[in-house]
């Protein structure tokens, strides 16, 4: 799996629709890090796991749409759109049954054929304001 965009969306769908964490060790390099990872989370591999497992807790039938992708050298730059429904506490916010949709820009750097670190930007307060507004 040379293909920094097919490593990328098997890790997207894998990991963070599926909920499949354990797949974080073929796609993610031991000394990954998460240059902005949620406060309670440790920007590490460890860290990476218990986030998307938690996170896929709370959103169990979350769809990724990849919008766009663009690699340069070691680095790619993606952008999608995710749905889901809100079926667990997800930063404090109990369930809410809520359907909900919200938008990424992510940038990856590869160490060899798999991404040793994140830099992400996600529509957090949207995504907060579709669930308290349910």
């Amino acid at each position: 799996m040379s293909n920094k965009r097919e490593i990328y969306e098997k890790w997207l769908q894998l990991v963070w629709s599926q909920g499949r964490v354990e797949e974080t060790k073929n796609l993610l390099a031991p000394n990954f890090v998460d240059h902005r990872p949620i406060p309670q989370f440790a920007n590490n591999l460890e860290g990476h796991k218990a986030m998307a497992a938690d996170f896929h807790q709370a959103f169990p039938d979350l769809t990724i749409t990849i919008e766009d992708v663009i690699v340069e050298g070691d680095k790619l730059v993606g952008r999608y759109t995710a749905t889901g429904t809100h079926k667990g506490t997800f930063l404090a916010v109990p369930p809410t049954n809520s359907k909900v949709q919200f938008s990424e820009i992510d940038i990856v750097r590869f160490d060899g054929n798999k991404i040793a670190e994140w830099w992400h930007h996600e529509d957090v307060p949207k995504l907060i304001q579709q669930l308290t507004l349910a």
